[in-house]
């Protein structure tokens, strides 16, 4: 899990993807602390395409930390959805979004996640395509 940590800080060259990650207040899961989304963002001049056989976020890891800057996700995040049994693809025209709520702390098991200070950092990466969000953090009381 370490080098997850190393590689957020690591960016994109060139991608044609932006990964954005949010809090999301009220919306899907009520005022919760941990109630999050990702954004992804085609900002090339041409499609993206991503293969998926259980669900687009599939590609998508969560590297949450403690304040004292140690890495909490036990497993990646995409493992969280269903096989469909067959391939699909979501395609991105240029400039176009896709958004889907996520839990900021989904990848954390439920007895690490005690009062304090948590950072966020979303990590989508598809064969040659990888985007990192900036840093969120999340307050647990």
């Amino acid at each position: 899990m370490a080098d997850q940590a190393i590689q957020t800080s690591v960016p994109a060259i060139q991608s044609a993807l932006i990964c954005r990650l949010r809090h999301l207040v009220g919306r899907w899961w009520g005022p919760s602390p941990t109630a999050g989304e990702v954004e992804l963002e085609n900002i090339s001049s041409d499609a993206v395409e991503i293969d998926y056989d259980m669900h687009p976020l599939q590609h998508l890891n969560l590297v949450v930390t403690n304040a004292a800057g140690t890495v909490l996700a036990a497993w990646h995040y995409g493992i969280i959805f269903s096989p469909f049994g067959r391939t699909r693809t979501l395609r991105l025209e240029p400039g176009e979004k896709y958004t889907h709520p996520v839990g900021l702390l989904g990848n954390v098991p439920k007895e690490k996640r005690v009062p304090g200070c948590y950072t966020t950092v979303a990590v989508y990466q598809h064969k040659s395509l990888r985007a990192v969000s900036e840093p969120l953090q999340v307050q647990l009381e």
